[in-house]
C-alpha cells in the first residue's frame, strides 16, 4: 500500500472520529458562551411538578415556564367577529331595515330608492336622511329628494311637471349610487341581497302555524290593551271564524294565565289529536279575536316590551293600541278603525304578494302570487286537511261546516292549475322529443 493511500485512510478516520465523538471541553465552552443564558437554562427546567410545588414566585423563569403551560381557551369560546358582507343572512338584512324605522330619521321614498333597496345593498340609516356601510368603506350618502306638489296646492301645471321631472332625476341618481356610493373595494359595491332576502318563512305550515302561536300568545299578555273586536278591519274575504274553528290542536297546548284561557299542556299532541280531546267549539270560544286578527297579520309586541304597542318584525311598522280605544274620561277614540293590512308599510311582505314572492320575475302575474297571510290561510288549511286524513272525522264532528266555506273552493282552484300545468309540460315534452329517423332497411340482391 503506497504512503499516501495510507495517509488519505488515517485523515478519513479521524473525520469519522470527530463526528462520533462528543465535543471537547473548550469546545463545549465556546458553544455556551455564545449562546443566551435564557435559552442554556431551558435545558435544565425544573418539571411541572416541581414549579407548582417550590417554584419561587420571583424567579421570571418560573413564571414564565407556568405561564407558557396554562390552558389557553378554545377558539370557539373566544369572542368571534361578526363579518359585515354577508348578502345571504335574512337576520342581518332586517337589523339594517330596522335603522330606517325612526320618523325622524327617514321619510318616505319612492320604491327605487326606499329602506328596502338600501338595506339590501348593506346600507344603514346613521343620521337624518344620511345611510352609511355596514361594511366599513366609509361610504355614506344623504338621500334628499324635494317635496311632492300637486295641482290643488295652488301651484300651476309646469311647476308641477318641473318638479317631478327634479325628482325623477334625482330617483335615477340615487339608484346608482346604491352600489356605486360604496368604495371601490368594498364588496357590497358588486353584490347585493337577492330578491328573496325579505320573504316570510312560511312554506312550512308547522312553522308558519308556530309563528302564528307565538305572536298570539304575546298579544294575550296585554288582553286590557288591545281594541275591541269590532274596531278592528280586516279584509273581506277572510273568514276569521272559519279559521279559528279548524286551528290545530297545537294551538292550544299552551294558554295564557289569564282568565278564561288557563294553562293546560296536553301530554302528547297526537295523542291530543287523535283522541279526540280538543274541541273546536269549546276552545274556538275562548280565543280573543281581536288578538287573533293582530296575530294573523303579522303584528306581534314590540321587542322592547312597551306596553300598549304592536309592531311588525318585517316592515318594522309600530301600533299605539291606545289610540284606538275609549279613553277613560269618555272621549271618543283617535281613530275609529285599526285596519291590520293599511297599517304595514307598502312592501311589507305581510301584504305585498311581490316581495312574498321574491321572485323578481316582471312576467308574472300579480293575481297568481299570494302575500304573507294568504300563504297563513293555506297552510292551516293544509294542516286542517292532514289532519282530517290521518284521525278520520271524530275530530271534525265539532267543527261547523260554514267554517270551511270556501276551501272546496280553493281546491278546486288548486286542481285546475295543476292540470293546466302538467297539461303545459306535456306539451313542452312532446315538442322536445325529437324522433330520430328510422333506418331504411337493407335491400338484399336476390342470387
Amino acid at each position: 500500500m503506497s504512503y499516501a493511500l495510507v495517509t488519505k485512510k488515517r485523515k478519513f478516520n479521524r473525520v469519522l472520529d470527530s463526528l462520533s465523538k462528543p465535543p471537547s471541553s473548550d469546545v463545549a465552552a465556546k458553544t455556551t458562551n455564545d449562546v443566551p443564558a435564557s435559552i442554556t437554562r431551558t435545558a435544565t427546567l425544573p418539571s411541572i411538578k416541581k414549579v407548582r410545588v417550590s417554584g419561587s414566585e420571583n424567579d421570571p423563569l418560573v413564571i414564565r415556564t407556568s405561564v407558557t403551560n396554562v390552558s389557553r381557551p378554545s377558539s370557539s369560546s373566544s369572542t368571534a367577529v361578526r363579518p359585515n358582507f354577508v348578502p345571504w343572512d335574512r337576520e342581518r338584512f332586517l337589523e339594517r331595515l330596522e335603522t330606517f324605522r325612526r320618523v325622524d330619521k327617514w321619510s318616505s321614498k319612492p320604491s327605487a330608492v326606499n329602506e328596502v333597496e338600501w338595506a339590501k345593498r348593506g346600507w344603514s340609516c346613521t343620521d337624518t336622511e344620511r345611510v352609511s356601510c355596514v361594511g366599513g368603506c366609509g361610504g355614506s350618502v344623504v338621500v334628499k329628494l324635494p317635496d311632492e306638489l300637486d295641482e290643488l296646492d295652488g301651484y300651476d301645471i309646469e311647476k308641477v311637471e318641473e318638479r317631478k321631472e327634479v325628482r325623477a332625476k334625482l330617483v335615477e341618481e340615487y339608484t346608482k349610487l346604491l352600489s356605486e356610493g360604496h368604495g371601490l373595494t368594498c364588496p357590497w359595491r358588486n353584490k347585493g341581497c337577492d330578491a328573496t332576502i325579505h320573504r316570510l318563512q312560511l312554506a312550512n305550515p308547522d312553522v308558519a302555524i308556530s309563528g302564528l302561536k307565538a305572536r298570539y300568545y304575546n298579544l294575550v299578555k296585554m288582553e286590557s290593551k288591545l281594541p275591541a273586536r269590532e274596531r278592528v278591519e280586516i279584509p273581506e274575504d277572510f273568514n276569521l271564524e272559519g279559521t279559528v274553528r279548524i286551528l290545530p290542536p297545537e294551538f292550544y297546548a299552551q294558554k295564557n294565565n289569564k282568565g278564561k284561557s288557563e294553562v293546560q299542556a296536553p301530554d302528547s299532541q297526537d295523542q291530543e289529536a287523535a283522541k279526540g280531546i280538543v274541541s273546536s267549539k269549546e276552545t274556538a270560544q275562548n280565543i280573543n279575536r281581536s288578538a287573533f286578527a293582530l296575530a294573523f297579520f303579522g303584528w306581534d309586541t314590540v321587542s322592547d316590551g312597551t306596553a300598549g304597542l304592536a309592531g311588525c318584525g318585517a316592515c318594522f311598522r309600530r301600533l299605539g293600541l291606545w289610540m284606538y280605544k275609549p279613553k277613560e274620561n269618555g272621549e271618543l277614540t283617535v281613530y275609529e278603525k285599526l285596519n291590520v293590512v293599511a297599517e304595514h308599510m307598502d312592501y311589507c311582505p305581510w301584504v305585498n304578494k311581490a316581495t312574498q314572492s321574491g321572485s323578481g320575475k316582471k312576467s308574472e302575474r300579480i293575481e297568481d302570487l299570494y302575500n304573507g297571510w294568504e300563504l297563513l290561510a293555506q297552510a292551516i288549511k293544509t294542516k286542517h286537511r292532514r289532519l282530517v286524513r290521518s284521525t278520520g272525522s271524530e275530530i271534525t264532528k265539532d267543527i261547523d261546516t260554514s267554517s270551511i266555506d270556501g276551501m272546496s273552493q280553493d281546491g278546486d282552484s288548486q286542481r285546475a292549475k295543476d292540470k293546466e300545468w302538467w297539461s303545459k309540460l306535456r306539451r313542452v315534452r312532446q315538442a322536445l322529443n325529437v324522433k330520430a329517423p328510422k333506418k331504411s332497411k337493407p335491400v338484399h340482391s336476390s342470387p
